[in-house]
This record gives structure tokens, C-alpha cells and sequence, in this order.
């Protein structure tokens, strides 16, 4: 089963010097560069390759982790500070993961039976190791800026499909060979210190999946981060006409520094609370435009984008998995009593890749507005059962 749960563990090096430990902290190494020289190294090398790593478990224990790096990815990833990442596709002891190589840092990200793990290193920072924990449905109420989270059962993604109140601009012709672009704006309510997270939690896992097991190979994915924008990321949100005054400042953000806007460009803003009353996220799939809260189930960013690729809630399904069951990224109810499989079905995956493969193409009731989705459709293939469970380039001229 996978739990929808992040689980983030701090890996360090081991000395050969024993010392007291206090909890779950592990010595400062000094040679924790070192691992990502060996990383470097392995990774411009021929691949796919394995490398040792001590990490801790999710006790605290330690334990020696074998990284096998099979292939980068196609698309890259730029950061607000304009650094760029390299992702690369990997197995962790046995996990499909995706391995984020970022300035002096290393994020592993590993689906997992119970959730998705995270392991970090960082050459410039001291790190203690420990294991945390943080259920999908515990979500901030809307506006709220503390980490703190509370339990809502009303908060979920049915009606989070709309159409624009006054008509989108017209999409222009994307170029063939044009990447797709994904631009994740950060809120101003949304914490700088949190972008690695939110990468490694929401996004890292989505990227790898779309482009090792969803697009074609001619389909690279770039994601780039902004933030601290006057007029974008201090949007208000929370209300109903939220989402038609992000559309027109997504516009506006693309006119204002010449950016074409065709079906390969995706805009999502990142919020801290819920983007309207009772509403994880909110998309308009016509214009490619979308919010989500960073506050939500793990599985939110891909749900949203997941819409502005033409996926949609009745192509949906909850699965058994063992004793426990999940849904797919794009089932409409946050509850609870169905974990993440981190994962979209086999419908919506046709759904994306027809997207795809005809140039935008999206069915006429994902251009107007939502409404509750018919029931889930099964994957029979996956073990699903029926029926709802529960009633164009990498922007480094995009500066503020």
C-alpha cells in the first residue's frame, strides 16, 4: 500500500570515529562532499551504475542504502535562485526513485509501499538525521502561514475544474521541439526555505513518472520555480473569484515578457491554504492555468497539472493494494480511508497521452465548467473495483 505520507530522512555520512549520539543525530562528517563528487562522478560515467550510501531508516538506525542510477532525465529543473538541477532516474534498495542533483545537494525521492521517502544530502549544511511523518489529510486552513495543520474531511478536489468567466487568450502554434514548460510561482505566503521540499515531496516523483512511463521520448518536461513576483505571488486566493484573477495575472505575467503562450505552457500557483473554500486546487485545462495548496495531500500538484494535460476525475479509480487501498492522482475525494498510489490510472494516462500526441488536444467538457464526475472507472488490469469509495524555454530572463 502507499500511505499518502512523505516520509523525509536527512542522510549523512558515517565517520570511522565512533562518538555519542544524541536521539537520531549522526556526527558531522567532513566528507560529505565527497558523496556527491562519487555521485558526479558515477553519474557522467557509464550508466547505469550503483553506489553505497549510509543512510538512517526511518527509526533513526542506520543502514547502508544501495542508489542504482540508471538514466537522467530529459527536462531539468531551474530553482528561483536561477540554479539549475539535472533529475536522473534510480532505484533505491529496490524503489523506483529520482534522484535530484541540485547545487551541492542531493535529493533522492523513492515511492514507496507506505508513501514516498525522501533522502537528503547537503555539503553546506550540518544535518541530523530523523524520520517524519506528514499524513496527506492534514491540511492549513486558508491563509494560515504556520507549518501547523488541522483534519478536514470537506476538503477534497470535486469542482476544482472551472471554465474563465471572460474567454482565454488564444493559444498560439507550440514549436515541435519546444520542451514542455512547467512554471511553478511560489506565494509569498509559501516559505523560500521550503522550494526543496516541495520538489522533492510533490514534484520529483511526477516528473519521473511522466517522462519514464507516460510521454514520448520527444516530450522533455522543464519545471522552473519563481517567486517574490509583484502581481503573481502575492495573488489573494480563497475565495470563488480567486481563480479568474490568477488566469489574468498568469496572462499578463506571459504578455509582459513576451512568453508564447501554447498548450506545451503550464502556470500553477503554489498557495500556503486552500485556494478556494473547500478546494485542494482549482484548474481552468483550456489555458493551461492552475492553482494548488502546498498544504494538501502529496499528490495535489500532479492532480492540478494533471487536469491541464486533459486527465480527468471519472477516469479515475481506487485500487487494493494488500489490505489497504489507494487512489489514483486524480480521484476527487481527500479522505483519509484511501491512500496515494502515486500514480495516474491507465484511462488517464491515454487521457495525457492524447494530449500530447494531438497538440493540446483536450474534450470539450474539460473546457467548460466542472461537475461531480460520473464513477470512477476500474482498472481491472490493476485490481481497481468500481465506484467512489466515499459519495517557450527555461525562464532565466523571467525575473521579477
Amino acid at each position: 500500500m502507499r500511505r499518502h505520507h512523505a516520509t523525509r530522512m536527512l542522510l549523512v555520512l558515517l565517520t570511522t570515529t565512533t562518538m555519542p549520539l544524541e536521539g537520531n543525530a549522526l556526527p558531522r562528517s567532513s566528507t560529505d562532499t565527497d558523496i556527491i563528487a562519487r555521485f558526479d562522478s558515477l553519474a557522467h560515467g557509464s550508466l547505469p551504475a550503483s553506489i553505497g550510501m549510509p543512510t538512517l531508516d526511518r527509526t533513526g538506525a542506520r543502514q547502508l542504502s544501495t542508489l542504482v542510477v540508471l538514466a537522467p532525465l530529459r527536462g531539468s529543473v531551474t530553482f528561483p535562485d536561477e540554479s539549475a538541477a539535472t533529475l536522473y532516474d534510480a532505484v533505491l534498495d529496490g524503489k523506483v526513485a529520482v534522484v535530484t542533483r541540485s547545487d551541492q545537494a542531493l535529493d533522492i525521492s523513492a515511492v514507496t509501499e507506505d508513501g514516498v521517502d525522501v533522502v537528503t544530502i547537503d555539503a553546506d549544511t550540518p544535518t541530523t538525521g530523523h524520520t517524519h511523518h506528514v499524513p496527506a489529510s492534514r491540511l492549513a486552513s486558508p491563509g494560515e502561514g504556520s507549518p501547523r495543520r488541522r483534519r478536514s474531511s470537506t476538503y477534497e478536489f470535486d469542482g476544482d475544474v472551472d471554465q474563465a468567466s471572460e474567454p482565454p487568450v488564444a493559444m498560439e502554434m507550440a514549436d515541435p521541439v519546444a520542451p514542455l514548460q512547467i512554471r511553478l510561482f511560489l506565494h509569498d505566503d509559501v516559505r523560500a526555505s521550503r522550494i526543496r521540499a516541495i520538489h522533492s515531496d510533490y514534484v520529483a516523483w511526477w516528473l519521473r513518472d511522466m517522462e519514464a512511463n507516460i510521454l514520448p521520448a520527444h516530450a522533455p518536461i522543464n519545471v522552473v520555480y519563481l517567486q517574490a513576483i509583484p502581481g503573481i505571488s502575492d495573488q489573494p486566493y480563497g475565495t470563488s473569484a480567486s481563480m479568474t484573477s490568477w488566469l489574468k495575472a498568469a496572462e499578463a505575467y506571459a504578455a509582459s515578457r513576451g512568453l508564447r503562450r501554447t498548450w506545451k505552457d503550464k502556470y500553477l500557483l503554489l498557495t500556503n491554504g486552500l485556494p478556494a473554500k473547500g478546494l485542494l486546487g482549482q484548474a481552468v485545462p483550456a489555458t493551461g492555468v492552475a492553482m494548488a495548496t502546498v498544504s494538501g495531500p502529496y499528490t495535489v500538484i500532479a492532480h492540478e497539472l494533471g487536469h491541464l494535460f486533459g486527465a480527468e476525475h471519472d477516469s479515475a479509480e481506487w485500487r487494493l493494494s494488500g489490505w489497504w487501498a489507494c487512489r489514483t492522482n486524480m480521484y476527487f475525494n481527500e479522505t483519509s480511508l484511501l491512500a496515494n498510489c502515486y500514480e495516474y490510472s491507465k484511462a488517464n494516462i491515454a487521457n495525457i497521452q492524447r494530449h500530447a500526441n494531438f497538440k493540446g488536444y483536450l474534450p470539450p467538457h474539460l473546457t467548460g465548467a466542472g461537475a461531480r464526475p460520473a464513477t470512477p472507472a476500474p482498472d481491472a488490469a490493476a485490481g481497481g473495483l468500481p465506484g467512489p469509495l466515499l459519495g517557450g524555454s527555461p525562464s532565466l530572463n523571467e525575473a521579477p
